[in-house]
């Protein structure tokens, strides 16, 4: 009868790792090569222990041949090809990192045409072992704007920040946004087996914009909108400038080159603004990212509006102006530590 013997030195390791946090299965041999230390033939095990009487005596050849060793199970099937993972890997990541749209079945083609033979299902495993996403594309402008022009604006603003937080200026963030009829797609929560429908209205001469100055910085973050159905011109941004809360400390508003803001009315109007204590610093070319108003813009428009269809102007400019509200009460609650931080 096959049987196992245990000196004091192996029973002692075996009662420690008894003690430790093991899988079922390894707990299971240790409790096998204990009851035939004890005299019990495999098939008693077997029975004892809800395993056939041949498993039993594979495991107990198994300890006598490796020891305790023996006791971990080791995964099935060959050992996994790490090269081949890490060629993978390199190829993936180099594909993803085109500038192009790709889709499992895509990818898994172009592997194939790199020497790597797998399907869309195990690319999917690929992927996510890489921990990447299928997420909705987004439109950027940093291929266009001058590297050294936005690093300097970037010190500039770095510096204009410090300063607002130690109170003394007020540092506003200005842009304007246009809010269609038919709001962009968002997401949203669905009962089983439904998909939200907005009805979709077309946006000719329907639009609502909305002038924006924010200040997250120097005390609790504030909103300045003004909302209007037709289009801004130069005259309301200078209305909406002096109308910028009075301040001892200097007003510094930070906005990007619109023709709107560049214009020969603005640029005359410089100096009395400045005699005012109101002074303008533009951002340089397609650098939206400098300007803090623009997740402001992004939140209203995609979170702050629940109803996404809208058939009359007014009706859009009044939930404009509720979502605005919202995000508002929202910022109330806030402090500046709280405040999301300038890239």
């Amino acid at each position: 009868m096959l049987r196992i013997h245990l000196d004091g030195a192996t029973r002692s390791r075996l009662n420690s790792l008894r003690r430790s946090d093991l899988p079922a299965m390894a707990r299971d041999r240790i409790v096998m090569v204990f009851l035939s230390d004890a005299g019990w033939s495999p098939p008693r095990i077997a029975a004892h222990l809800g395993y056939h009487p041949q498993a039993v005596r594979d495991r107990l050849r198994d300890f006598l041949g490796r020891g305790t060793a023996a006791l971990f199970p080791g995964r099935p099937g060959r050992a996994p090809d790490l090269d081949r993972r890490d060629a993978v890997a390199r190829a993936r990541t180099e594909l993803l990192g085109e500038g192009r749209t790709w889709t499992s079945r895509q990818l898994s083609e172009a592997l194939a045409g790199r020497g790597i033979a797998i399907g869309p299902r195990q690319t999917r495993r690929y992927l996510k072992r890489l921990r990447a996403g299928y997420r909705r594309t987004a439109n950027g402008l940093k291929h266009k704007q001058d590297p050294a022009q936005a690093e300097r604006a970037g010190r500039v603003l770095g510096n204009l920040r410090r300063k607002a937080a130690a109170g003394r200026l007020k540092l506003y963030y200005l842009d304007q946004c246009g809010f269609s009829p038919t709001l962009p797609v968002a997401y949203s929560w669905c009962l089983p087996g439904q998909r939200k429908r907005v009805a979709y209205e077309a946006p000719q001469g329907r639009r609502v914009n909305a002038m924006a100055a924010y200040r997250p910085y120097g005390g609790p973050p504030r909103l300045e909108v003004f909302t209007a159905e037709r289009t801004w011109d130069s005259y309301d941004l200078l209305g909406f400038l002096r109308a910028l809360a009075w301040s001892k400390v200097p007003r510094v508003v930070v906005l990007d080159n619109a023709s709107l803001h560049t214009s020969k009315l603005v640029r005359q109007a410089r100096l009395s603004l400045a005699a005012a204590g109101l002074y303008l610093y533009y951002l340089p070319p397609y650098s939206p990212e400098l300007n803090e108003v623009e997740p402001v813009f992004r939140q209203v428009k995609y979170q702050e509006i629940p109803v996404r269809s809208h058939t009359t102007r007014a009706g859009l400019r009044e939930a404009v102006e509720g979502g605005f509200d919202s995000y508002r009460r929202k910022l109330r609650r806030k402090t500046p530590g709280q405040l999301r931080p300038a890239a």
